[in-house]
């Protein structure tokens, strides 16, 4: 539409303000109502009353429902949007964003119905560059034409919107009051000090027994306090309905329901308010239900008390890497004052450099992980330095709430006493261990003691079972031939020959038996082992013997060989008797040319554990004595060291029986073994075991 001059001419519009100009400014002639001089006088009679009307209105007029509105709308419409656009313009495409909500209140009073009437009415509308909720209070009402017809909707409108949001916001206000304490499950109170009169909400009543539908006696209020509560929370309300306390009341106190017959800890908090008189006028406030707070507070008391009093360091360590909290025996334990303040230490100062890095990367990173670490740890004394070993056990303290990490709690257990009673553990075992090695090294000892004393008994049992067999027979039987000789010589006394020949029977036996009594001597010497061991040359006792053998050896043109005879612990003039004995039974049982090879090496240590009878704590020397002779029956290969077992008639080989006999006993006084082996004219060979060194 095109701006013209404002007519003045028009009289209805004079006075009409800001939108009685911009009416008379309008091209009008290119709109349904046509020019303004073509109005109806209704049509001009209702807009002088809009113009001139302070309060908002409104004009739909026709059936194309044209709009006018006055100076009192225009705010309505914003400052950006539909003024000054809205003016002259069917209702219809000046608010499409309400019509459907309008047109048929409009639509009611143009089909000559009754008037309308909407209180908060919410009609968004698009203004001020978008669209707002916006509450309206209007009428709808008819504007007659000529004819006494409806010819337009005359709307009276204020909006309202502040209105219903402040009434809005004062209602999520007491909702959210009502939710708080609802949530915070409080009993509200009101108390009139003019008239005693106090009222509280169902929870306080369900609190003091009562329905809701009851009033609450003041009496009956203070009744269900405990005794020992009571005479305090009196005081308290007096003294808050003094002007000089400043109103406030704060105090906890067990409310004994008459009900439930439970006792409730409750905190009660309230306000008093006062006239220009200094009169209390109202006292209300709120209880709480603390009974679950003080429970756990006297239970956290406790573990408080539990935790002071622990010989153990525990600590709580914040996110930010500071200690919030050690016990009493931590402080001591780490050399921290009783008062100081904890937090303040660095958590390095704890820890030498290579433990603090094990905090960080290792402890640290694992309890954050898995929520727990246990194992050694070490902390330092802050005051004398001192490396302290302790166990630790670390939990990780999440949130109940969004179960994101809060803290890292510890409890540390000084291991110095376990480490000195291990110590001394340790020790005492090793103590033991000694004895019983000892003890065992003894009884070892002792073991081999008795079981030597008990080979020796058994082998003297058995020497004098050989004795009383010797004395039985063996000696029996030259002394029984002299005898007899005797007794024949006596017989014939005149015949010279036979008595030659008796005398000579005599004079064998007599010998025979006094080489079995010196025999039967040094066998029996052998027992004394008083002689002392000495470093004895072998090769030496070999040239002795030989010595001795000199002319024996000569008359039978025998040859003896010797390799390796080494020097060994042993008793010389023993040595030398069991080499004279082994070298003569070569020489004594033989028919041709005695050949005797002496050899010896040392035993290996296998071997001396697989041969029985050998300690396998001493060295050995193995000493072969092989000869060409007659030899002997394997069978008879134990039998031949046995004592005056001769295998040989003595009519063909002359000997006692002891000289082998006599051999082992030698060995065997020595720490060693002798064995035999033999085919019957294939010579034999004597295995001699002796130690190197006692």
């Amino acid at each position: 539409m095109k701006e013209q001059v404002p007519n003045t001419t028009y009289r209805f519009l004079a006075g009409g303000g800001e939108m009685g100009q911009l009416i008379g400014s309008v091209d009008w002639a290119k709109n349904p109502l046509g020019p303004i001089e073509n109005w109806p006088q209704s049509l001009r009679t209702t807009l002088s009353i809009i113009l001139h009307s302070r309060f908002p209105m409104f004009l739909f007029w026709g059936r194309d429902l044209i709009c006018f509105y006055n100076d009192a709308y225009r705010p309505s419409l914003g400052n950006n949007g539909k003024h000054p656009m809205a003016l002259g313009q069917r209702g219809e495409e000046i608010w499409p964003e309400i019509w459907s909500d309008i047109k048929p209140l409009i639509d009611q009073v143009m089909s000559g119905g009754e008037s309308s009437w909407s209180e908060d009415q919410l009609l968004p509308i698009y203004r001020n560059g978008t669209l707002e909720d916006v509450y309206w209070t209007f009428s709808y009402s008819p504007a007659h034409d000529e004819s006494g017809e409806v010819g337009g909707v005359f709307v009276t409108c204020c909006e309202t919107t502040e209105k219903v949001v402040t009434l809005k916001s004062i209602a999520e206000s007491k909702d959210q009051f009502q939710f708080a304490i609802e949530a915070a499950e409080l009993g509200t109170w009101d108390l009139n000090p003019a008239t005693n009169r106090f009222t509280g909400n169902d929870r306080l009543k369900a609190w003091f027994g009562l329905a809701p539908e009851k009033e609450i006696d003041l009496p009956l209020a203070l009744s269900i306090i405990a005794d020992k509560d009571r005479q305090r929370v009196t005081e308290a309300i007096e003294t808050a309905l003094q002007l000089s306390s400043g109103g406030y009341y704060d105090v906890e106190y067990t409310l004994i329901s008459p009900t439930e017959n439970r006792e409730r800890i409750v905190k009660a908090k309230g306000r008093a308010f006062f006239d220009e008189n200094g009169i209390a006028r109202r006292f209300n406030g709120t209880l709480q239900d603390i009974t679950e707070e003080v429970r756990a507070r006297e239970k956290q008391q406790k573990l408080l008390t539990l935790v002071e009093n622990s010989v153990d360091l525990m600590s709580v360590l914040e996110m930010d890497g500071r200690n919030s909290y050690i016990n009493k025996a931590g402080k001591e334990l780490l050399g921290i004052d009783h008062d100081q303040e904890v937090s303040l230490i660095p958590i390095s100062d704890l820890h030498t450099p290579e433990q603090f890095k094990f905090v960080s990367s290792e402890i640290i990173p694992s309890v954050m992980q898995f929520g727990r670490w246990s194992g050694r740890f070490e902390a330092r004394n802050v005051k004398t330095g001192a490396i302290l070993p302790l166990y630790n056990n670390c939990l990780r303290i999440d949130d109940p709430s969004t179960g994101l990490p809060m803290a890292v709690g510890a409890v540390m257990r000084d291991l110095r006493p376990e480490i000195a009673i291990q110590k001394a553990l340790e020790e005492s075992k090793e103590r033991y261990r000694l004895l019983a090695d000892e003890l065992e090294q003894m009884v070892q000892q002792r073991t081999r003691e008795l079981h030597e004393s008990n080979q020796v008994l058994i082998k003297t049992n058995h020497e004098l079972e050989q004795f009383a067999y010797i004395a039985s027979h063996d000696l029996q039987e030259p002394l029984r031939k002299i005898q007899s000789f005797s007794e024949l010589l006596q017989l014939n006394q005149d015949d010279d020959e036979t008595k030659a020949q008796y005398l000579h029977k005599i004079t064998t036996s007599a010998q025979r038996m006094a080489d079995l009594i010196k025999a039967v001597l040094n066998y029996s010497r052998l027992s004394n082992t008083a002689d002392r061991f000495v470093k004895t040359d072998l090769r030496q006792v070999l040239e002795h013997v030989e010595t001795d053998f000199e002319l024996l050896i000569e008359q039978k043109q025998a040859t003896i060989r010797q390799r390796g005879l080494p020097v060994i612990d042993a008793i010389p003039m023993h040595l030398n008797q069991l080499f004279s004995n082994l070298i003569g039974n070569s020489l004594k049982f033989s028919t041709n040319r005695p050949v005797i090879d002496i050899d010896a090496e040392e035993v290996l240590p296998s071997e001396i554990n697989r041969i029985r009878g050998l300690n396998k704590d001493l060295p050995y020397i193995h000493i072969r004595f092989k000869d060409n002779g007659i030899g002997f029956e394997p069978e008879y290969a134990e039998r031949v060291f046995t004592i005056f077992q001769r295998l040989n008639h003595s009519r063909s080989f002359t000997g006692t029986g002891i000289g082998l006999a006599l051999c082992r006993k030698i060995v065997e006084s020595h720490g060693g073994i002798i064995t035999a082996e033999s085919e019957l004219n294939q010579g034999a060979t004597f295995h001699v075991y002796l130690p190197i060194r006692h």
